[in-house]
């Protein structure tokens, strides 16, 4: 029994180091996120509203501009009103201050069906709109559009991010500036837009200026300065403020600036910023971490907690080319001495277990099925619904991104997620 027995006991042990070694090399091979719910609002979803289009060259993706209503499209921030309910703020438009002057800004109260629609996704129910405005002409500077009404649109600003207060005012991250920008519940702007402070470590990269400037800055495109605009601009176009969280107890913001400024030395470094909405002030604290890659972007922020927040981290490709869309934890407690954070990884965006069957493959369409991928140039939108659970929905950039199909515009899709880990222990 003994002889027997022996090479038994080492077949065990050696099966027993095997599972071992596996245990050992999983924080190296992360789990994928699982995907428990999925609502699509189709991409020719429009309000009503003014023409828009009208400096836009189409056909784009086989949709003629102008179009003759307000297309309901890239959505890059997201409030939760809970029961699936969500305050989704609006891009500036088409992407640029030149080609969307006629595009009024707005946010939406929307209603999202996550799981009665599989595996095609659940609507997505308009429930209120709300169109910004500058009646008190706080903005500073000629509106694109010279009307009575004072429409804000995206020929004035590029709204990115925004958070809302206990007394129901917002504060909106934007990128022409780039600047922080307060409203009121109705859309109104009530003070002069915030620029935002270069801190310390940049102020060689400044170009002159204490803030951030890219070359859309109403300073800089009304040539308030006898300089170019090469000459001034020290962020680059679209590289402001694309993330934006509220701390605890609504003391401070946190900013995170999309983009590397243009001289930065360090071409991978990007900023956290606190501000006090209470003073209007920047505070004397301020944090870096590295992306991945140098032309990679920080798309959005989330506070989960104390010091701790969530960003994705995104390159600039869509559909099969995609290669890097991320989600990162980092807490603000233990930067270095040179104000770095470390980031730790918590899902891959192009990597998501669709177990239950929310989506289906098609011909034609990438990253539908059993292995799920979120492929978007622009996945702008990420809340924590509770610690395990995440909801994200992509910019779709109306008419132009293609990342599930080549040969349609980008429907808005939302995503829940449920985490490996829990965020919070």
């Amino acid at each position: 029994m003994r002889l027997l027995f022996r090479p038994f006991a080492v077949v065990v042990g050696m099966i027993v180091l095997v599972a071992l070694a596996g245990c050992q090399s999983s924080p190296q091979t992360p789990k994928s996120a699982l995907l428990t719910g999925r609502a699509i609002l189709p991409a020719d979803t429009f309000s009503p509203g003014p023409p828009v289009g009208h400096q836009v060259e189409g056909p784009v993706n086989g949709r003629a501009l102008p179009f003759a209503q307000t297309p309901v499209q890239g959505f890059s921030s997201l409030i939760p009103l809970g029961d699936d309910r969500f305050i989704a703020l609006q891009d500036n438009g088409f992407g640029a201050r030149a080609n969307s002057p006629d595009y009024p800004l707005r946010w939406y109260e929307i209603t999202l069906d996550l799981t009665s629609g599989k595996p095609e996704g659940g609507p997505v129910t308009i429930d209120r709109v709300v169109t910004l405005s500058d009646p008190d002409q706080h903005a500073g500077f000629p509106l694109a559009q010279a009307d009575t009404s004072r429409t804000l649109t995206g020929g004035d600003f590029d709204p990115e991010s925004f958070v809302r207060l206990e007394d129901g005012t917002f504060w909106v991250g934007e990128e022409f500036g780039p600047f922080l920008l307060h409203f009121d519940a109705q859309g109104r702007l009530l003070e002069a837009p915030v620029p935002v402070l270069v801190p310390g470590p940049l102020r060689p990269y400044n170009k002159g200026s204490y803030f951030l400037r890219s070359v859309d800055h109403p300073e800089i495109r009304n040539g308030a300065e006898n300089r170019s605009a090469e000459e001034l601009a020290n962020l680059p176009p679209s590289g402001g403020i694309e993330g934006l969280a509220l701390g605890p107890g609504e003391a401070y913001l946190y900013l995170a600036v999309e983009k590397a400024m243009i001289d930065d030395p360090d071409p991978a470094r990007r900023t956290i910023l606190e501000f006090d909405p209470t003073t209007r002030r920047f505070t004397a604290r301020f944090w870096f971490l590295h992306t991945d890659e140098p032309g990679h972007c920080l798309a959005a922020l989330e506070h989960i907690g104390g010091q701790h927040f969530l960003v994705v981290e995104r390159d600039d490709a869509q559909g099969p080319e995609a290669r890097f869309k991320r989600v990162f934890r980092f807490d603000l407690d233990h930067p270095d001495e040179k104000y770095f954070v470390e980031k730790g990884r918590v899902c891959d965006l192009l990597d998501i277990r669709d177990s239950f069957g929310y989506s289906a493959a098609k011909e034609g369409a990438f990253g539908l099925g059993p292995r799920f991928s979120f492929p978007f140039v622009t996945t702008e939108s990420l809340v924590m619904l509770n610690p395990t659970t995440l909801l994200l929905c992509n910019d779709n950039n109306y008419p132009f991104s293609t990342g599930r199909r080549t040969d349609a515009p980008d429907d808005t899709e939302f995503i829940r997620l449920q985490l490996p880990e829990p965020l919070l222990r």
